[in-house]
């Protein structure tokens, strides 16, 4: 299993560890639910320890009865900051999705930012899981190392723009077709951010601008710095 914790993090993309250190536990926390571990060994209580409650419920004993600080402190804030396009409308944050957007008259559109620890599986896979979710055959690393770059976050991203039917997710029954896909990948040695936005193709042109603006809006929060955004 892959921790975040075993990559050397600099300041800026630190900011980000909280979200990203329970992504490796998704998987894995499903399948736990159905283990068990015997008892197998006993040991006297000592007279010097707290004593121990039986009889009180889960909320209690985990302190989920707690209320809420008024005054969160700095590292609870969202790692980025970023101005939101005129017209779209945003989502509240996932672990999947550290920015999530939909646009479009009945929100058909949508436009997410997410990362993953380390390399992701890497760039040719990525792209070409796009790639499959539209339609699109794979790219070699040939053809890949030939798509243009943006600059994202003060480094490179590759861009990808692919017309299709998309499916997502699901198989190619539920497939929509005329959609288009936009996305940037920037590769760091901590982790891989990815930018995606898919929409019927005339509605994702009509909102290629304000995905470029979105994108170069985006940066690290810094503590005297703000920019007008969400």
């Amino acid at each position: 299993m892959t921790i975040l914790s075993s990559f050397p993090l600099s300041p800026r993309l630190f900011q980000l560890r909280p979200f990203l250190l329970t992504l490796p536990f998704l998987v894995s926390a499903c399948n736990r639910l159905e283990e068990s571990e015997p008892i197998t060994e006993t040991r006297e209580l000592s007279s010097y320890a707290r004593k121990q409650v039986v009889d009180i419920s889960s909320a209690v004993r985990f302190y989920d009865n707690q209320e809420p600080e008024t005054n969160a402190d700095e590292s609870r804030e969202h790692p980025l900051l970023w101005v939101t396009p005129e017209g779209w409308k945003e989502k509240p944050v996932s672990q999947m999705r550290l920015i999530d957007f939909t646009f479009g008259p009945n929100d058909e559109g949508e436009c997410y930012l997410s990362a993953l620890p380390g390399p992701a599986g890497g760039l040719a896979a990525n792209i070409n899981r796009w790639r499959s979710q539209i339609g699109a055959a794979a790219l070699t690393e040939e053809e890949i190392d030939k798509l243009p770059r943006k600059n994202f976050l003060g480094g490179p991203a590759h861009f990808v723009s692919v017309d299709g039917d998309f499916k997502g997710m699901g198989d190619a029954a539920s497939a929509k077709s005329g959609y288009r896909l936009l996305g940037l990948i920037h590769q760091a040695q901590e982790l891989t951010l990815f930018i995606k936005m898919t929409g019927p193709k005339e509605l994702v042109e009509q909102n290629a601008a304000a995905f470029e603006a979105f994108c170069q809006s985006v940066q690290f929060r810094k503590k005297a710095e703000k920019i007008p955004s969400h």
